[in-house]
Parts: C-alpha cells; sequence; structure tokens
C-alpha cells in the first residue's frame, strides 16, 4: 500500500467518526419524536373512538385527576369549604366519571359524535382538535392540551371549549368562585389595579346574580357600574354564560351584543358570536369570524367550510359558496350539511341539472323528501321546482 494511502486511511476514519456518531444521534432523536407523535396519535384515537361509542373511561382515565384539580384551584381564592367538598366529591367511587361525562352534555344529547381534526405534537407536550357534532348542524370544537407523562403515556391537561368560550378549568374555577364568593376573590377577578371596596361589591353581587341566575338583579347591578367595570371580561361573560345555561333569549342577545362590541376578535368566542350575527344579518361578520376559527385551530374542517359557503350564498358570492362546497364534501362525502350548501350554491345559480344531483343525495343517503310540498316552505326554491329538470325528475321518481 503506498505510504499517502496508510497515511490517509486512519485520518478519514478519525474525521468521520464523529459525523457517524452525529448522523446516530439525529437518527435516534427523530425515532424518539416518531414513538412520541405516535403516542400522542394513537391516544387521541383511542379516546375519540371510546366517545363515540358513548364510553368515557378512556377519557377520564388520560387525566390526572389531583393535578386536574389543582389546575381548577388554580390561585383563584376559592372558599376553603367549597374547595374540600369538591375534592371530597371527586374522589367519591364514580363520581369523577360522571362529573367528566355532565361536561359533554350538550354534545351528548343526540349521543356523541365527534371526529379527530388533527393532532400536533413535539417532544413531550402536543395538541389535539375535535369536532362534536350537534343537532340543527351545529356543532363544538375542543383543543385539547397534551403531555407525555414520565411512562410515555398520553395525559390530558386541559381543553378550550370553544361552545361556552372558556378553558375548561378556568370556566369550572369561576363556577366555584360563584358558589361562595368572597372580597378577595372577587377582586382577583378584576384586571385593573386600585380597584375600589364598592367595585369588589358590584363584582361579588354579579357572582351571586349569574350564580342564580337573577337576570334582573344582574341588568340593575351592571347598569350602576362605571363603564371600566361593566366592560371587564368576567362580567360579561358571566352574565352570558348564565343566559345562555338559564336558555333566556333576551339576555342572551343582549350579552352577544356586548361580546361583538368588545372582543370580536376572540377566536373562543365565534361560535357565540354567529348566535348574534346571523340573526343580525352582520354576514361579513359571521364570515370573518369563523374564518379565522378555521385559521386559530390550524384545521381545514369540513364542516367549517360547508358554513363558511352557506354564508358566502347569502353574500351573493356564489361560485366562491359553491367551491367551498364542493370542497366539503370531498372532505366528506358523509357530511349533510355539505351536500345542502352543494344544493343550495346550484339552485342558486340555476344550474338545475348539477342540482338534481345534490337532490337526490340528500334523499337517498339522508332520508329527506324533497317534492314540491317540501321545497315550497323555502322561497329560494320557487324557480327551481318550475324548471323542467326538476318536473322531469318529480315526475320519473314518483
Amino acid at each position: 500500500m503506498p505510504r499517502l494511502l496508510r497515511f490517509l486511511i486512519p485520518l478519514v476514519l478519525v474525521m468521520s467518526s464523529p459525523l457517524a456518531n452525529a448522523q446516530t444521534e439525529l437518527d435516534e432523536r427523530e425515532a424518539q419524536e416518531q414513538i412520541k407523535q405516535l403516542a400522542f396519535r394513537d391516544g387521541m384515537i383511542g379516546i375519540v373512538g371510546s366517545l363515540n361509542a358513548g364510553s368515557f373511561k378512556l377519557f377520564t382515565k388520560a387525566i390526572d385527576r389531583n393535578n386536574f384539580i389543582d389546575r381548577i384551584f388554580g390561585l383563584r381564592l376559592i372558599d376553603g369549604g367549597i374547595k374540600r367538598d369538591f375534592r371530597e366529591d371527586m374522589n367519591e367511587p364514580g363520581k369523577w366519571n360522571d362529573f367528566v361525562a355532565s361536561l359533554y352534555a350538550e354534545e351528548a344529547e343526540e349521543g356523541i359524535r365527534a371526529s379527530l381534526l388533527i393532532v400536533e405534537s413535539r417532544g413531550d407536550r402536543g395538541r389535539a382538535v375535535v369536532r362534536f357534532d350537534m343537532s340543527f348542524f351545529r356543532a363544538n370544537y375542543h383543543e385539547y392540551d397534551l403531555i407525555l407523562d414520565d411512562k410515555g403515556r398520553m395525559r390530558i391537561v386541559d381543553w378550550n371549549d370553544y361552545f361556552w368560550g372558556n378553558k375548561f378549568t378556568d370556566r369550572m374555577g369561576l363556577t366555584l368562585v360563584q358558589a361562595k364568593p368572597n372580597q378577595n376573590a372577587a377582586r382577583k377577578l378584576v384586571d385593573f389595579p386600585n380597584v375600589r371596596d364598592s367595585q369588589v361589591f358590584q363584582v361579588m353581587e354579579i357572582l351571586k346574580a349569574t350564580r342564580d341566575r337573577n337576570f334582573d338583579r344582574y341588568d340593575q347591578i351592571v347598569e350602576a357600574m362605571d363603564d371600566r367595570l361593566k366592560n371587564q371580561r368576567v362580567v360579561v361573560m358571566l352574565g352570558l354564560d348564565a343566559a345562555r345555561v338559564a336558555r333566556k333569549r333576551r339576555s342572551q342577545r343582549k350579552a352577544l351584543e356586548k361580546v361583538a362590541e368588545l372582543f370580536p376578535d376572540d377566536p373562543l368566542l365565534t361560535l357565540a358570536l354567529l348566535d348574534f350575527y346571523l340573526p343580525e344579518k352582520r354576514y361579513q361578520d359571521a364570515y370573518d369570524s369563523l374564518a379565522r376559527l378555521q385559521k386559530h385551530l390550524r384545521v381545514d374542517d369540513a364542516l367549517l367550510n360547508a358554513r363558511l359557503s352557506s354564508i358566502l350564498l347569502v353574500m351573493d358570492r356564489v361560485d366562491d359558496a359553491h367551491e367551498l362546497a364542493m370542497k366539503s364534501v370531498t372532505q366528506e362525502p358523509n357530511l349533510e350539511l355539505g351536500w345542502w350548501s352543494v344544493f343550495r350554491a346550484r339552485v342558486t345559480a340555476e344550474d338545475y341539472a348539477a342540482a338534481i344531483e345534490g337532490l337526490e343525495i340528500l334523499e337517498d343517503n339522508f332520508g329527506h323528501s324533497l317534492g314540491p310540498d317540501a321545497l315550497a316552505k323555502d322561497p329560494m326554491f320557487q324557480k327551481f321546482m318550475l324548471s323542467p329538470e326538476y318536473r322531469v325528475w318529480f315526475e320519473e321518481s314518483d
């Protein structure tokens, strides 16, 4: 072997060894990251599957009960007796599972229908977004904060509930403050300094009035507040939550009007604001709010696209509405709202031959009977019902 080659071979080996080690370490880190990502994904797939089967067992098991309760208590100055009773109650057999199940009362009215939209993670932290389909084409979205414990098991830390517009532990903690409010707890809820004793008293009275669903008292207290205090998020949201629970439409509308004035850009409040924007025919605001929610959740959701399509249609953006409707049913072929959006967009565009296709899917797949008696209830279908395409279809299907 030439002398130069005998010299170079060891040198190359010495130089390449750190590179090889570095590559090995990188491969190991990537493999570990993939294992963790799989743990998050498998964990959420299992939980969503069990929820759809009517069981909360996996969901409750994924929550570290004591840490979760401590998170509910947080730094809130909750009455000591209330905290003790709550912790003891949650430690009774079966009560923890019943408590968690009760949180999904709205979503479970007709049986839980959950869809896992996204799972993202990096290292030991992750997030997931789950859509819960509800009656009347409504849906709620939960955004879960996830971790892996020291045994590599996925744990649910907390979640944003977009139906209520709150992080769950914040809402639950505030409920415990309401149960027996005190001056220090009320003072802590206000986010500006130098709160006067009279203002603390007003916040305490707000806590009591909303706890007791006494809306006349709530209105009376708010009317006496100065603008700085009455515009506090806690004051507005306490009124809104109480009105929604009690199904007081007048009080709910008043609260939503305030929410639209003060917090129009908050994605957490999108679903609540739709109940205000749409009846008020503020369609651009409704569209912008839904689009903001979709961007915030970092999902491309079929149901959100169908709802956006419906709003675009009433804004006379027919082509855009049809495009989004078609995207929706491509994403989820069995999404009824998506096919209604397709059908309505095609009728509005007077593309009646294509509209028949949507009509047939609504009949065949979703059990609707869309004869003249049914369509006559909606003025938008009057011209469509007189079209040759519809008459031929109806005669052949009769």
